[in-house]
């Protein structure tokens, strides 16, 4: 037992590091399950199973880290937050990222784009997914143009921040 951790990552009377990772284990198991399962009633290939599971792999992955990334910031944020806000901020924070921005905000931009009313768009996504990936696809320039922007003024909101004490490229900062 070195630093109060025994052989397993843990301390006397505490869970294993990995038992608080049980359900993402098993979630992210099941989707990759669920894609590879997709890829063959799509194909009816292995081939086309393996590339269907291989992109989902390479999704879980960028998802995760971008996750982790979001994890770090908002933890910074959180520590200077009242136990009320925290858990208002991870509610709210929750709700929205999962499924303002991966449902509502991809439905409302086919709304927008097409013309179309709400629950039309959810129908398109259901019934006609070829017809909302072509209007998901002309609308790509705006979004990237949204997006572009937006991480610019994020970049030059750090790098003009004569307050800040961490610089990372000095004669530009």
């Amino acid at each position: 037992m070195e630093n109060g951790l025994s052989s397993e990552g843990t301390r006397a009377g505490a869970r294993p590091i990995l038992h608080y990772f049980t359900w993402a284990f098993i979630v992210t198991a099941l989707g990759l399950l669920l894609g590879a399962y997709l890829g063959w009633q799509m194909t009816g290939t292995v081939g086309g199973m393996l590339t269907i599971f291989f992109i989902c792999t390479v999704l879980a992955v960028l998802e995760i880290s971008l996750s982790f990334d979001n994890a770090i910031v908002n933890a910074n944020k959180l520590k200077e937050m009242t136990p009320v806000w925290q858990r208002r901020f991870l509610t709210w924070g929750i709700l929205i990222a999962v499924f303002g921005m991966r449902i509502v905000f991809p439905l409302l931009i086919v709304v927008v784009a097409a013309k179309i009313g709400p629950w039309e768009a959810v129908v398109l996504a259901a019934a006609q997914p070829e017809e909302y990936a072509s209007i998901m696809h002309d609308a790509h320039l705006p979004i990237a143009a949204f997006g572009g922007t937006f991480l610019m003024m994020v970049g030059l909101s750090f790098f003009f921040d004569h307050e800040k004490d961490v610089h990372w490229v000095r004669w530009l900062e």
